[in-house]
């Protein structure tokens, strides 16, 4: 999309140039270049609506790339390897300062790392919310489900041989004490172990999705990794960071 859109700019200002040239063809020859000029200015208001449009879609990846890389080090995932590659404002401000091509170029090679990073940890953090969900729910059935209260609570009261008249309000019991061991605690239990499963799965998608990339892999093949590499079952179809983004 980024390729494609620059071309449209940078064609557009060649429109303009070339009408330009034609308005001062026809001065040269005593001809009204009134046509010419219209022209090159449509092709001039056109690419000036283009560089709005742009600095308005480069202010909300800046601050779309500020917010999610300050949620993942701050509060998801603090002692996390995975980390942006390079600083996308940043970089794009120099795309537009730099006065010669080298220099303009490698902040150009910059901003797409810098992007290409957010892309990835945004796709990987949007699937995996439903793996840790996923993960969290089975877990918390696991431990404090009827099923296994119940087990429990049968099996303590069979190794003290106590005779219980009223099973169920044996199993309430256990689950208070349960809940009660963590009384406080809970809250803050409960918020770690889902940050740290949101973590997880999001530094093996990006990590297969970055893969990916460099494989230069279909949908369906993706898909294939993903099922082979993330942590337990992967429920529904994920999407890599191109494909939830749309075509670059």
């Amino acid at each position: 999309m980024a390729a494609r859109s620059a071309t449209a700019w940078h064609t557009r200002l060649l429109q303009a140039e070339e009408a330009l040239a034609r308005a001062r063809e026809a001065i040269g020859k005593g001809e009204p270049p009134d046509e010419a000029l219209a022209d090159a200015r449509r092709q001039i208001e056109r690419a000036k609506l283009d560089m709005h449009a742009a600095d308005q879609i480069g202010d909300t990846l800046s601050q779309l790339d500020q917010l999610v890389w300050n949620a993942w080090n701050k509060k998801i995932a603090p002692d996390s390897a995975l980390a942006r590659e390079g600083n996308f404002s940043q970089s794009l401000a120099r795309v537009l300062s730099e006065g010669d091509d080298p220099s303009r170029a490698k902040a150009l090679d910059e901003v797409e790392r810098s992007l290409a990073s957010t892309r990835r940890i945004i796709a990987a953090l949007i699937a995996a919310i439903a793996q840790a969900s996923e993960r969290f729910a089975s877990r918390h059935v696991m431990r404090y489900g009827v099923d296994t209260i119940e087990r429990v609570a049968q099996a303590e009261n069979g190794r003290t041989n106590a005779r219980v008249s009223n099973p169920d309000a044996a199993a309430w019991r256990k689950y208070k004490e349960l809940m009660g061991e963590t009384a406080g605690a809970a809250e803050a239990n409960i918020e770690a172990e889902i940050l740290r499963a949101v973590a997880e799965f999001t530094e093996s998608l990006a990590g297969t999705f970055a893969s990916a990339e460099r494989d230069n892999l279909s949908q369906s093949q993706l898909q294939s990794r993903v099922q082979g590499q993330v942590p337990g079952r992967v429920s529904g179809q994920v999407q890599g960071p191109r494909d939830a983004g749309g075509s670059q």
